[in-house]
């Protein structure tokens, strides 16, 4: 298979270093005989989603980012009350979410061509 494109979904609390992974996709995908594709990040927004009322809002991540203790302590606090009805019974799916998203290519066929 000829690989074109990768897109990763990326959470705002995944703690990447999207200039570290980018560089070592490229090393990777050049000796694994994968060309060059190109590595997409989808950021993904931190969701917050209430047990008590069922909302979910998405949160525009800051530019500092999220605190997150072992990434980025000096980041804006991450929301813990629900903005629709101020309960604190909520969660954040897909926060620290790191998946393969997609891959974009072309099949070989059987002989190789």
């Amino acid at each position: 298979m000829a690989v074109h494109r990768v897109t990763l979904a990326v959470g705002p609390l995944a703690a990447v270093s999207f200039d570290t992974l980018s560089f070592l996709f490229g090393e990777v995908a050049s000796q694994h005989g994968l060309g060059n594709p190109e590595l997409v990040f989808l950021r993904k927004p931190l969701v917050v989603k209430c047990k008590t009322c069922g909302a979910e809002t998405a949160i525009d991540e800051p530019q500092e980012g999220f605190c997150e203790p072992w990434h980025n302590p000096g980041g804006a606090q991450i929301p813990w009350e629900c903005p629709a009805c101020g309960s604190r019974e909520v969660e954040h799916p897909d926060a620290a979410i790191f998946a393969v998203e997609s891959v974009e290519g072309e099949q070989e066929d059987a002989a190789g061509d």
